[in-house]
């Protein structure tokens, strides 16, 4: 995985909660704060998809659609499984 350095500003109470921190879980301040960006940045994501999915699909209209759409797959799968014979 190739690295790029980048410099921040922060306070310096900020950057000493960080060092204690990175101490406390025997972790370098980069490694520390590349990690815990990350699974913050992923919990965004997730927000974020959750947010574009119920924009999409959130609405009465489009949740109607969808159950009577399951309910034809349902009764379609019904009466495939009763013509079956075994």
């Amino acid at each position: 995985m190739g690295v790029q350095k980048i410099a921040i500003t922060v306070p310096p109470l900020f950057l000493k909660r960080l060092d204690e921190w990175a101490k406390k879980t025997v972790r370098t301040r980069s490694r520390f704060i590349v990690e815990e960006m990350d699974k913050r940045l992923k919990i965004l994501e997730d927000e974020e998809i959750t947010r574009i999915y119920d924009k999409a699909y959130g609405d009465a209209e489009s949740l109607s659609q969808g159950r009577r759409l399951a309910e034809d797959m349902l009764n379609i799968s019904a009466i495939h499984e009763s013509e079956e014979k075994w």
